[in-house]
């Protein structure tokens, strides 16, 4: 039975195993050119050993990477699986988490480069493969194509972070934004500039895309406020019929969605009685909503996993961590018009 009273050094990993103290010391930060087989023998006998790198020298590498040149960023992935390797950009907010992402990831020394894995012959040993022939020890996993995706790679060989909560398994660090706070962000704007019946569209792909949290912080707001329990209008896809007729039953005076297609559906009074409130704004348009500060979560992914990567922190954690951050609002056109609050409640 191994002691675990004190932790060892790569030198007695090295003597154990019949390795270099180099060898080890790559196999440890998952250095391409490692077989397999080594680094996962270095790998079982360190947690064995109790092994800690030393605290000292991982400060003074960040402090290295840091100090690096640009023309010498190490390469990190930003892993997406759509039915093209294109296909993600033309989501703005996966652009923004990609963006905001890249920006830090050249703050700390790294260059962020996009890797698909939704190629249905590409298997997950063949990917892992790859990525470390290109000498990536680091994973950023994109908003994937569907929610409550499963992504496999040999994960022992790489630290790595999720963004976004489409990725469902395996229970990887993640870094997402507050789509809870940002229903009571917008609940409470609505409130503020005078409307009474506040509805919620969603369509299926984006409840599951947001575990829930959409719904659940909207029928919250409603029990907490005691105003009109309007139902949330939830549906497969987007739905002309459907929109105006939970429109015409329960007539709401103002409408909350992530998606504008949402209240262009409408026609005629309809459209021009409803006002409109966006709960995922571009912050570069002029409407009224809640910015998730999509390329702050990137920026905070890319943070995160160079804390794994120089603290040497790979696979799958036990549990899974999640950090979530909060949206702001941005004051814009409500479509079709701003109702005025009553003085009382500014």
């Amino acid at each position: 039975m191994e002691s675990a009273s004190e932790p060892c050094t790569m030198r007695q990993i090295a003597e154990r195993l019949g390795l270099s103290v180099m060898t080890v010391s790559r196999a440890l930060r998952n250095a391409p050119g490692v077989a397999a087989a080594t680094h996962r023998r270095v790998l079982a006998l360190a947690r064995r050993l109790h092994y800690r790198p030393d605290p000292a020298l991982a400060v003074l590498n960040a402090y290295r990477l840091g100090r690096r040149k640009h023309t010498d960023f190490e390469p990190i992935a930003f892993i997406t699986n759509h039915p093209t390797p294109q296909q993600w950009k033309r989501v703005v907010t996966f652009v923004r988490y990609y963006e905001g992402a890249c920006r830090r990831a050249e703050q700390l020394g790294y260059r962020l480069e996009p890797f698909w894995m939704g190629d249905p012959n590409l298997t997950a040993r063949r990917a892992s493969r790859i990525l470390r022939d290109r000498g990536i020890r680091g994973v950023l996993v994109g908003p994937l194509a569907s929610g409550e995706s499963s992504l496999d790679l040999e994960w022992d060989w790489f630290s790595a972070v999720a963004v976004g909560r489409s990725l469902a398994h395996p229970g990887l660090t993640t870094v997402s934004t507050n789509h809870f706070q940002s229903v009571e962000l917008a609940w409470r704007e609505a409130a503020a500039h005078g409307f009474r019946r506040i509805g919620l569209a969603l369509t299926e792909h984006e409840d599951v895309r947001t575990v829930g949290t959409l719904r659940a912080s909207y029928l919250l707001q409603q029990v907490q406020s005691g105003r009109a329990a309007i139902p949330v209008l939830l549906t497969a896809g987007f739905s002309a019929k459907a929109m105006a007729a939970w429109v015409a039953d329960h007539r709401p005076d103002v409408l909350l969605s992530s998606d504008q297609h949402h209240h262009d559906l409408l026609e005629g009074e309809q459209r021009r009685a409803l006002s409109f409130i966006h709960l995922n704004v571009n912050p570069a348009s002029n409407l009224a909503g809640v910015d998730q500060g999509h390329d702050r979560v990137g920026e905070h992914a890319a943070a995160l996993l160079h804390l794994k990567l120089i603290q040497r922190e790979t696979g799958v954690p036990a549990r899974r961590d999640i950090a979530m951050l909060d949206g702001s609002w941005q004051e814009g056109k409500l479509i079709p018009e701003t109702r005025e609050a009553p003085a009382a409640e500014r």
